[in-house]
């Protein structure tokens, strides 16, 4: 008989342990619950907030480099900065650093170079690739050109990226360059001075080459 009450005893406080902890883990997992139920899914503005931050951010990376100039209006959500390392000169190589800013999602982006007549790119640094990006990804380029005249020139870069839900899109920039004294730039720009069939004397200006 007694025996079976001490049996009885233990079954007894094993059930209520059991209890105890069912009790315990329902109550946590209601309180988890209840936790993630607090905290507020990110929103789309809060999104887009964290993408601007980013975009100023890497503006801020690149505050001392120059801004590519892009004519017409600007397609595709990308932005250009250069800084020439030194001064051009006749045929000797100059490096152009190159930062690519991506503003919107990409999935892939591309950039190619190339020179006015006078300029003799490097081909190994004509082209380059990007990942996959988001917003504010900054990407670096070192660039070498040598001048082979003196005057004034232009580099053309075409930067070509996969935009989500909207496919390739384009935009072209351009970077001034000027290679010579003052006096071989105002003697290049008196020899575009030539007279026409009719003796009247007009200007031509140097072909560019520009990529869309």
């Amino acid at each position: 008989m007694h025996s079976i009450h001490l049996r009885f005893l233990t079954l007894l406080l094993a059930a209520m342990l059991c209890a105890a902890c069912g009790k315990g883990s329902s109550g946590d997992a209601a309180k988890a619950s209840q936790t993630s139920q607090s905290q507020p899914a990110s929103s789309p503005v809060d999104a887009a907030s964290a993408d601007e931050a980013s975009v100023r951010d890497a503006e801020k990376q690149t505050s001392e480099m120059v801004r590519g100039v892009s004519p017409g209006k600007p397609s595709a959500p990308v932005e250009l900065k250069f800084n020439i390392a030194s001064k051009p000169a006749l045929g000797a190589p100059l490096d152009i650093d190159l930062a690519v800013i991506a503003t919107a999602s990409t999935d892939s982006m591309t950039l190619s170079v190339q020179g006015s007549e006078g300029l003799e790119v490097d081909a190994t640094t004509s082209l380059a690739s990007f990942p996959k990006s988001q917003p504010g990804a900054l990407y670096r380029h070192k660039l070498r050109i040598t001048p082979r005249a003196e005057g004034a020139f232009s580099v053309s870069v075409l930067i070509t990226m996969v935009v989500p839900g909207s496919g390739p899109q384009s935009r072209s920039f351009s970077i001034p360059l000027l290679v010579g004294s003052v006096a071989a730039l105002e003697k290049a720009a008196t020899a575009q001075i030539r007279t026409d069939s009719s003796g009247e004397r007009v200007t031509s200006a140097p072909a560019v080459e520009t990529t869309h």
